[in-house]
């Protein structure tokens, strides 16, 4: 399934067997559906909410909100994300990437397989920004196509303390 291409849906009908599949590849069809909306009516970079801010005790505050990546996929945090750092030469650049996790396990014949899959967020320290090859694509564009963290601020340790240099990945309000 190609992003830009046409997207392909089993076709259910009396008397067909179902197969696994069939069910992987209509579940893919609405995430390429979803996905493709997002990245070209909304574009990527924060949608609501993920401010970030530095505690007293030199931690990384990233506040609950939404952005969605490059490939269109939606990065939600339910609740406030707290990460330690010490002192460094380096700027940081505070990022957030998508992530899946298997959850559920259940017996089958051969071990355990997982039965559901949980969509989630990473918040991430990097040294280096993981959106600065973007230029001309920026926030509110449908960007790269591709699935990396995006930077949500630049941090730089200033006088023994961390400070919030400036706040990027705002893309445009729609």
């Amino acid at each position: 399934m190609s992003i830009m291409g046409s997207l392909e849906r089993t076709r259910f009908f009396v008397g067909r067997l179902l197969t696994t599949d069939d069910l992987d590849r209509e579940q893919a069809y609405f995430l390429a559906r979803s996905r493709r909306h997002n990245r070209f009516l909304h574009g990527w970079g924060v949608v609501a909410g993920l401010e970030v801010s530095v505690s007293k005790a030199n931690e990384v505050v990233v506040a609950p909100g939404l952005a969605i990546d490059c490939a269109g996929n939606e990065i939600a945090v339910e609740e406030s994300v707290r990460i330690p750092i010490g002192p460094t030469e380096a700027a940081l650049h505070v990022a957030i990437r998508y992530r899946e996790t298997e959850v559920e396990p259940v017996p089958v014949a051969d071990g355990t397989e997982f039965s559901r899959i949980r969509e989630g967020a990473e918040v991430v320290l990097l040294e280096v920004n993981p959106s600065a090859k973007h230029r001309g694509i920026g926030p509110g564009t449908p960007g790269c196509g591709q699935a990396h963290a995006l930077c949500l601020a630049k941090l730089k340790w200033h006088q023994s303390k961390w400070k919030l240099m400036q706040r990027l990945g705002i893309r445009h309000a729609f």
